[in-house]
C-alpha cells in the first residue's frame, strides 16, 4: 500500500499548468476563461481564502456593468462542473464561509510561486552556507513571469511585479555571495537563466565575468557581442558603460603566446576584405577615434567625425521600430559603400551612425556626405525618411561643432 499523500502540483512562473500524481491536469480548454481566472485566484489564496469582494474586483474590475454578484455564480458553477471531469477526485473543492472563498481538497496543494516567496523568506531567518542553499534553490524556483498569460490583468500585474521583485534581489545577493566563493559555473548557469527571462536587465554581464574569470574571454566577447546587437536590434540603444567595462576587461584577457608574431598577425588580420569603410562595434570605434587623434597631432592629417541621424520630414524620430530598423540597415549599407576602406564607422543607436573620415579636408566634406545619400536614396525612396549629416574637425571637436548639414 502506497501511504504517500497525493499533491497537485502547480505552476504559475513562466506559464499555468497543473499535475496529481504524476498526470497533467487540464481544466476545461480555454485556459483564460473567468472560470480558469477564479480557479487561479483561488489556488494562490491558499488555506485563507480571499473575500468576495476581492474576486468580484479581480474577474470585474472595481467598476464592472451589470450583476456581477449572478456573473460569479454562473462562474463559481461553472469551475465546479470542469474541476468534475479533469482528472481529479470527485470532491467540493469551492467552499463559501464568510464571505470568504477557498479552495479545499483532500489532497494538498503545491503552487511554485508560493514555495518560492517561503524559501526566500526562510532563507532570511539563517545565515551562512545555509542561507545561501535556500537562495539558490528560490533561483531555480522561479521560471518567469507570474500567470504570463494573463499579463493584462490588473491582479496578475501586481502580484507578478512583486514576484519579479523579490527574484532579483534574491539574484542580486547570491551573485555577490558566489562570486566572494568563487563558484563561477553555477553562478554563471543561473545568470543564463536570468538572462533568458529578463533579457534587458543585464544579467549578461554576470556571465561575461563568470565566463572572464573562468579563462573563457573569447566566449565572453562572443556574448558581449550577441548581446549589443541585441540592444541595438530591439531597443536602438548602444552599450552600456558596464557593458563597455567588461569590453575592456576581456580586451585585457584575449592574448597569445608570447614570442608567435605570425600568430598575432594572423589573429589581427581582418577576415573580410570587401571594399568600403569599415564597420566596428561602438566601443572599438571610441578607441579607434582616440588612437586616431593621437596619431593627428604627430602626422598634421586632417581627420573628421561624421553623425548620420534618421528622422521623419518634420526632424523627429521614427516610432516605429520595424521600419526604422530598416532604415537603418539601409543607410549603413549606404556608409559602408560610398566610403573608403580607410573609414571607420560604427552604430550609435538604432537611428544614428558615426563616421571617422581619414585624410578628408573641409571642401571635401560636402562631397563625401552627397555621396552617402546618394547610395542611401538608391535604397530608400521615401522623401519622409530624412537623415541629417553633421561634421566635426579632429582638430578642435572639444571646443566647437563645426556647421555643414545635409539631407
Amino acid at each position: 500500500m502506497n501511504d504517500k499523500k497525493a499533491v497537485l502540483k502547480v505552476q504559475m512562473l513562466g506559464g499555468f499548468s497543473m499535475t496529481y500524481q504524476g498526470n497533467r491536469i487540464q481544466v476545461g480548454k480555454n485556459q483564460t476563461t473567468k472560470a480558469i481566472q477564479l480557479l487561479q485566484i483561488l489556488l494562490h489564496a491558499g488555506p485563507e481564502g480571499i473575500p468576495r469582494t476581492r474576486i468580484l474586483e479581480n474577474l470585474y474590475g472595481r467598476e464592472a456593468d451589470g450583476d456581477v454578484a449572478n456573473n460569479l455564480r454562473v462562474t463559481v458553477y461553472n469551475l465546479r462542473r470542469q474541476l468534475q471531469s479533469c482528472g481529479l477526485p470527485d470532491e467540493n473543492y469551492i467552499c463559501v464561509e464568510g464571505g470568504r472563498y477557498r479552495f479545499v481538497s483532500s489532497f494538498d496543494v503545491s503552487i511554485d510561486a508560493v514555495v518560492f516567496a517561503q524559501t526566500l523568506q526562510a532563507a532570511r531567518e539563517i545565515p551562512g552556507v545555509g542561507r545561501t542553499t535556500l537562495l539558490k534553490s528560490a533561483c531555480r524556483l522561479y521560471r518567469g513571469y507570474f500567470l504570463p498569460s494573463l499579463s493584462g490583468e490588473e491582479w496578475v500585474a501586481v502580484i507578478g511585479a512583486h514576484y519579479q521583485h523579490l527574484y532579483f534581489e534574491c539574484m542580486e545577493e547570491l551573485c555577490e555571495i558566489m562570486k566572494e566563493n568563487r563558484e563561477y559555473e553555477e553562478l554563471y548557469e543561473l545568470c543564463s537563466q536570468a538572462a533568458v527571462m529578463y533579457p534587458f536587465d543585464e544579467w549578461q554581464i554576470w556571465q561575461i565575468d563568470c565566463l572572464l574569470a573562468m579563462n573563457r574571454p573569447k566566449d565572453a566577447m562572443a556574448l558581449y557581442e550577441k548581446t549589443t546587437a541585441m540592444y541595438f536590434d530591439e531597443l536602438g540603444l548602444p552599450p552600456s558603460k558596464r557593458m563597455m567595462e567588461r569590453l575592456r576587461l576581456m580586451s585585457g584577457q584575449i592574448r597569445l603566446n608570447t614570442g608567435e608574431i605570425n600568430a598575432i598577425q594572423e589573429d589581427l588580420r581582418e577576415k573580410d576584405l570587401s571594399a568600403g569603410a569599415y564597420f566596428c562595434p561602438y566601443p572599438s570605434f571610441v578607441d579607434s577615434y582616440r588612437v586616431v587623434v593621437r596619431t593627428m597631432e604627430r602626422s598634421g592629417q586632417s581627420v573628421f567625425l561624421m553623425s548620420c541621424t534618421i528622422s521623419d520630414d518634420k526632424e523627429k524620430l521614427l516610432d516605429d521600430m520595424g521600419r526604422l530598423r530598416d532604415v537603418s540597415e539601409k543607410l549603413m549599407g549606404a556608409i559602408k559603400g560610398a566610403l573608403r576602406r580607410g573609414d571607420v564607422f560604427t552604430r550609435y543607436s538604432m537611428s544614428q551612425f558615426l563616421v571617422i573620415l581619414l585624410g578628408i579636408r573641409k571642401e571635401d566634406c560636402s562631397i563625401t556626405i552627397s555621396r552617402i545619400d546618394s547610395f542611401f536614396r538608391k535604397k530608400e525612396s521615401s522623401r519622409r525618411i530624412k537623415v541629417t549629416y553633421r561634421m566635426a574637425s579632429a582638430a578642435n571637436i572639444q571646443t566647437r561643432k563645426e556647421g555643414v548639414s545635409f539631407s
